[in-house]
C-alpha cells in the first residue's frame, strides 16, 4: 500500500502529516497522535464516479474513539480513492 497523507493547508503552503498506515492496513481506521489534531485537517479523495477532489475533513465530530495519546478517525474509502500528495 502506498503512503498517505493528511493536509491543512496554510495561506502559503499546504502541511502533509502522514497517516499510521500500520494502523490504516490492520484497523481501517486513521489514528492520529492528540498533538497533530487541529481544525481543517483533511484527506483528500476522489470516487471513481466524480470528477472533482473532495475533502474529508478530521473533525471532532468525525472521532470514533480516542485513548490518552491518539484520536481514531474512520476510513471509509479505499485507498486509491485518496488522491496522492503530488496530485
Amino acid at each position: 500500500m502506498r503512503t498517505l497523507y493528511l493536509r491543512k493547508d496554510d495561506s502559503n503552503s499546504t502541511r502533509k502529516i502522514l497517516i499510521d498506515m500500520a494502523y490504516l492496513v490492520s484497523h481501517k481506521a486513521i489514528r492520529l497522535p492528540k498533538y497533530y489534531f487541529e481544525d481543517d485537517l483533511y484527506l483528500p479523495y476522489k470516487r471513481k464516479s466524480q470528477t472533482e477532489v473532495e475533502k474529508f475533513l478530521l473533525t471532532k465530530n468525525n472521532i470514533l474513539s480516542e485513548d490518552e495519546n491518539f484520536y481514531y478517525f474512520k476510513f471509509p474509502f479505499k485507498a486509491e480513492e485518496v488522491v496522492n500528495v503530488d496530485d
